[in-house]
């Protein structure tokens, strides 16, 4: 039996607030729930996320057990779903559990995809949380949310609702009241589906609840890394998936400012694992600063954390064995340079004959690398010789040999 009871001066409170928690996950402590303040705090909404929706208000009270109470909405939106509460008030200590059922139509099944057991909780009033969550709404999918409670337990609804009615709310609206001319079973552990009839709704109905959530990121990224050869960065970064992914910019920071040095185009909508690289070629010693901004197909956009690059300036000159050696057709040959100079690096045969010249030009100081293609030349030994002429004077000559075989 439930008993009704009309607190006719909260009947002026607004139908839905909204507040958020600026650069935080959520007001709740992720390591277990418990009661919070039972009026939530409403300040105005920001750009930032994450969003906290009140949904009804404590206009009529009920005093029953067992019972799961909550909401249903239509998702339109996508949205990560990060808690949600209920305005509770358990009179014993009770067990309790905070359940997503998801449908692929608004009248049918529902499948339960989250269910997390809080148990126990109480006895007190105020608002019970389900504890940090991450789980992604899906556009054109339905969601019953609520609370199942074994003992007896006060809970609250606003019925009817003001219009306009559904409600709308960050990731769709919602669309009735789940226990008011509908309930769902309140089995313990929760069934693994709810059959949600027509009748769900029939009434505007709203329980008091608290539904937090969070922008989806569009691609997630995996791991973004880098490897160093000679005077280049070669960034790699990898990712798990990707959804309406336009591409990304890649930017270095120049001045304390980012500014984007490459666009790589990105693969759509993807469940898919991918990777990417992108090669900053010819940097000075120093520090750099790069990260990736992704570009949705609506052109909106999310920035990736930061990361940190140190070219090291060679403490002297130096030319390296060709690596490998012997090789066949082609083989890397680097160098050091301490200060920008001019760079001659020539090929010679054993009669001393000038076979091909690589480099003959200004060079930046530190580690350079060039390949040697001797896929015209016939097998045998030769020699590389390299002659720098530093801007401050310095002069450096080294010769190395190396052997080809075809």
């Amino acid at each position: 039996m439930c008993y009704k009871f009309f607190t006719l001066f909260f009947s002026i409170l607004f139908l839905v607030s909204f507040s958020v928690s600026y650069g935080q996950s959520s007001p709740i402590d992720a390591k277990a729930p418990f009661v919070v303040n039972p009026n939530p705090h409403v300040i105005d909404p920001v750009t930032d996320v994450p969003f906290e929706e009140v949904f009804g208000l404590n206009q009529n009270l009920f005093n029953a057990g067992p019972r799961s109470r909550g909401n249903l909405f239509t998702c339109t939106t996508a949205r990560k779903l990060i808690e949600h509460r209920a305005y509770l008030g358990p009179s014993v200590s009770t067990q309790m559990w905070f359940c997503v059922y998801e449908g692929t139509a608004q009248v049918g099944t529902y499948n339960l995809i989250s269910s997390i057991d809080v148990s126990p909780q109480g006895p007190g009033v105020g608002w019970y949380s389900s504890g940090a969550m991450d789980y992604d709404f899906i556009p054109g999918r339905y969601y019953g949310i609520w609370a199942s409670f074994q003992g007896v337990t006060q809970y609250w609804s606003q019925n009817p609702v003001p219009q306009p009615y559904p409600i709308p709310c960050s990731f769709g609206e919602l669309t009735a009241g789940a226990g008011w001319d509908w309930a769902p079973t309140s089995n313990f552990p929760p069934d693994a589906t709810q059959t949600v009839p027509a009748l769900a709704f029939a009434d505007p109905v709203a329980y008091y609840q608290t539904i937090v959530t969070d922008d989806v990121i569009p691609v997630e990224l995996m791991s973004f890394t880098y490897q160093q050869n000679a005077n280049n960065t070669i960034l790699h970064w990898v990712t798990a998936s990707e959804t309406n992914n336009l591409g990304f910019e890649v930017q270095r920071k120049s001045d304390d400012e980012f500014v984007p040095i490459t666009f790589i185009a990105g693969h759509g909508t993807t469940s898919e694992t991918h990777r990417y690289s992108y090669t900053d070629q010819n940097l000075q010693p120093g520090f750099y600063t790069y990260r990736l901004k992704q570009v949705d197909l609506d052109g909106s956009y999310y920035y990736y954390d930061e990361l940190y690059v140190e070219i090291k300036r060679p403490v002297d000159f130096d030319l390296s064995q060709n690596y490998p050696n012997p090789f066949n057709p082609s083989t890397r040959i680097t160098y050091d340079l301490t200060v920008d100079s001019r760079v001659t690096l020539s090929v010679y045969n054993l009669l001393g004959e000038t076979v091909t010249t690589l480099v003959n030009s200004n060079v930046p100081a530190g580690e350079q690398e060039i390949i040697f293609d001797a896929s015209d030349l016939n097998s045998g030994v030769y020699f590389y010789r390299i002659e720098a002429v530093g801007v401050d004077g310095s002069n450096f000559s080294s010769v190395k040999k190396m052997m080809l075989t075809k």
